[in-house]
C-alpha cells in the first residue's frame, strides 16, 4: 500500500469518523458535567427530605453510577459502537447477580425500607424473634443489639420486617423479668415478699405496679419461677440487672435457696 493510499483512507476515516468523534467527546464532557450538578443536586433533594445520613450518599452514588453507564452508552452509540450486545451482557449478568443474592439483597431492600420510614431508631429498646436489645447500628444489611448482658445481637434486616417487633418506647411502661430456678416445696408467700422488698430497692421500678411472681414448671430438681417488676422502657436493662441482684439477696435472706440460676428478660 502506498503513501497516497494511506493519505486517502486516513481522510476518509477522518471524514467520515471525525465529527462522530467530536460529537462523542462533546456529549462525554457535558455529560459528566450534568451528571456530577444533577447528583448534587440530588443530595440536596435527599436531605431536604430529611432521608438517613447513613443511606443518601448510597443513593446519590447509585443514580451518579446509573447516569454515567447511560453516558458512556450513548458515547459509544454515537461514534458507531453497537450497543446492543453490551446491553444483553449487562443484563445477564445482572440477573445472574440477582439470583445469586437474592437474600442478601433482600436483606439489602428491608435495610433501605428501614432506613426510609424509620420505624425504630438507634438507642431503641426492640424485642425481635425473643431477642431482647438495645440498637446500637442499623446497617444496610443487618441490624445489631446489644443485650443487657453486653452481648451483641446481630439479626438480618429480612427478619426485622417480615415478622413483629416490639419496641419499648422510651416514656412507655414495660417489665423487667427475671427467671430463676428454685429448690422445689418454696414457699410462694416468702416468696412474693422477698420479689417485692427487692423491688423496693430498684431504683427505676414502678412502686405503684404489682410485682408479678410466676411459677412456670415444676420438676423433681427445680421450680421455674419468672419475676418481673414494671419500670419505664429507658430503663429497662439497668432495672433487669439491678432487680437480679437485689432478688439474690432478698431470696437469701428468706431462706429460699436457688437450684439453679439464668435470667432472661422480655417486655
Amino acid at each position: 500500500m502506498d503513501t497516497k493510499s494511506m493519505i486517502d483512507q486516513a481522510v476518509t476515516f477522518a471524514w467520515v469518523y471525525g465529527p462522530k468523534v467530536l460529537i462523542a467527546l462533546v456529549l462525554l464532557f457535558g455529560g459528566w458535567w450534568l451528571i456530577r450538578r444533577l447528583t448534587n443536586g440530588f443530595d440536596r433533594f435527599l436531605h431536604n427530605r430529611h432521608v438517613d445520613d447513613g443511606l443518601r450518599p448510597f443513593f446519590t452514588s447509585l443514580a451518579d453510577t446509573a447516569m454515567k453507564i447511560v453516558l458512556i452508552l450513548m458515547v459509544a452509540s454515537t461514534i458507531g459502537i453497537a450497543t446492543t450486545s453490551f446491553i444483553a451482557i449487562f443484563s445477564a449478568i445482572a440477573f445472574a447477580v440477582g439470583l445469586a443474592l437474592q437474600g442478601s439483597l433482600g436483606n439489602f431492600a428491608s435495610g433501605v425500607l428501614i432506613m426510609l420510614f424509620r420505624p425504630f431508631k438507634v438507642g431503641d429498646q426492640l424485642k425481635v424473634l425473643d431477642k431482647v436489645g438495645r440498637v446500637v447500628e442499623i446497617q444496610i444489611f443487618s441490624t445489631i443489639l446489644k443485650s443487657s448482658t453486653g452481648n451483641r445481637i446481630i439479626i438480618p434486616n429480612g427478619k426485622m420486617t417480615d415478622g413483629p417487633i416490639e419496641n419499648m418506647v422510651e416514656h412507655s411502661e414495660v417489665q423487667a423479668e427475671v427467671t430463676l430456678l428454685l429448690q422445689p416445696g418454696a414457699s410462694l408467700d416468702k416468696l412474693q415478699k422477698a420479689a417485692e422488698e427487692a423491688a423496693a430497692k430498684c431504683a427505676h421500678a414502678i412502686p405503684e405496679k404489682e410485682v408479678s411472681v410466676k411459677i412456670s414448671g415444676i420438676t423433681r430438681d427445680d421450680m421455674k419461677t419468672q419475676i418481673s417488676v414494671w419500670t419505664l422502657g429507658q430503663y429497662h436493662d439497668d432495672t433487669v440487672n439491678h432487680f437480679y441482684e437485689a432478688l439474690r439477696n432478698s431470696l437469701g435472706a428468706a431462706g429460699i435457696e436457688l437450684a439453679k440460676e439464668r435470667r432472661k428478660e422480655v417486655v
